[in-house]
């Protein structure tokens, strides 16, 4: 039982990055390899802004510039909520990345990430007074148990 020993080095699981606040005015997005953007996305999220929903934007720095390689619905969203391109956003900044390596990332960044099952996906609908005739309210409330919440109702698999 001759087993190879071999040593872990845990930082060889740490992505090599660091943080920093950046005005959006300072990022450069839309690169050729990127979903192009959405306005009608970016309104949406925007008139249901939610501080804590934001993520980090995903930056490469090169040559000085600041280029999003993942987070450019978010920097819009942030822009459009705040009323100005000055707002900073926080940013996982990867130094001297080559733009074939961004363009990896980006297209593989959800290539392993579970599909949320559909009998377990939390549902919020915003309620209105007329909810209890909306056909949609009726079916979901067959379907699912209903719990109240501050500003919407939760609904969930029985």
């Amino acid at each position: 039982m001759n087993e190879e020993v071999r040593e872990i080095n845990i930082n060889d699981f740490v992505p090599q990055v660091h943080y920093e606040l950046i005005p959006i005015k300072n990022l450069v997005s839309n690169q050729d390899y990127q979903r192009n953007l959405s306005i009608k996305h970016v309104e949406k999220a925007a008139a249901n802004f939610d501080l804590c929903q934001i993520n980090p934007v995903k930056v490469s720095r090169r040559d000085g510039v600041n280029y999003v390689f993942n987070g450019q619905h978010t920097i819009e969203i942030i822009a459009l909520v705040s009323g100005s391109r000055e707002t900073p956003v926080w940013c996982m900044i990867y130094d001297d990345l080559e733009y074939e390596r961004e363009a990896g990332i980006f297209a593989n960044q959800m290539k392993y990430a579970k599909a949320l099952s559909p009998s377990w996906q939390i549902l919020r609908l915003e309620m209105t007074s007329s909810s209890s005739s909306n056909p949609w309210w009726s079916l979901m409330t067959s379907l699912f148990q209903v719990r109240q919440a501050p500003d919407a109702f939760v609904l969930w698999p029985p």
